[in-house]
């Protein structure tokens, strides 16, 4: 959020087949001429005792990203998902000096520690028909599973009808089929995985 603009993030995933991942990371670089950014993010999930937030989709997220060259910590407020479909969600994040200090201020607060996982990513930024895209290619080695996520912020709420259209279309234009498209989230899959 800046002030009091809220940020949409309008996303959709994928799940990709095997040795999909290559495929689509050959496209972005040699038809749209990405640059290819490495990075590890360590995620934890915050939620209360009562697991309100898990019951209304709602998400408190610590995440440690890490690349060759630094380290940052963002902390990162989701609402419930605007678009059930896609589960896209208005967002607020906020950079932050200490993971350690800042799980401390939240477990004072009350928030308790629901799940965490590490995610290999590859980010592409992708200037598509006046939008500015965000490519994740994500790996995922407990899950034994590869996927991409493109996504678009905006503060235009007109705006995310069209966005929707052209990360759809975008997607189509990386061979990434229509059923190959999911709205599971990464926490349902781990905790389903571990039998949580």
């Amino acid at each position: 959020m800046i002030g009091d603009i809220k940020i949409y993030e309008v996303e959709l995933k994928a799940r990709l087949k095997t040795g999909q991942i290559g495929d689509i990371a050959k496209i972005l670089k040699d038809v749209y001429k990405c640059q290819a950014k490495r990075c590890i993010y360590n995620d934890t999930y915050f939620d209360t005792i009562s697991k309100d937030f898990f019951k209304t989709e709602r998400e408190l997220r610590l995440r440690k990203i890490i690349t060759d060259q630094a380290e940052k910590v963002l902390l990162t407020y989701k609402d419930p998902p605007f678009d059930n479909l896609s589960k896209s969600k208005c967002e607020r994040e906020v950079k932050v000096s200490s993971r350690e200090e800042t799980s401390a201020i939240l477990g004072h607060l009350g928030y308790i520690e629901d799940i965490s996982f590490e995610k290999h990513c590859i980010n592409f930024q992708v200037k598509y028909r006046s939008f500015e895209i965000l490519a994740t290619l994500v790996s995922m080695s407990e899950l034994e599973q590869d996927f991409i996520e493109v996504e678009v912020l905006t503060n235009n709420t007109d705006a995310i009808t069209q966005i929707n259209e052209v990360l759809h279309e975008f997607l189509s234009r990386l061979n990434v089929a229509p059923e190959q498209l999911t709205n599971e989230y990464y926490t349902d899959m781990v905790r389903h995985l571990r039998g949580q």
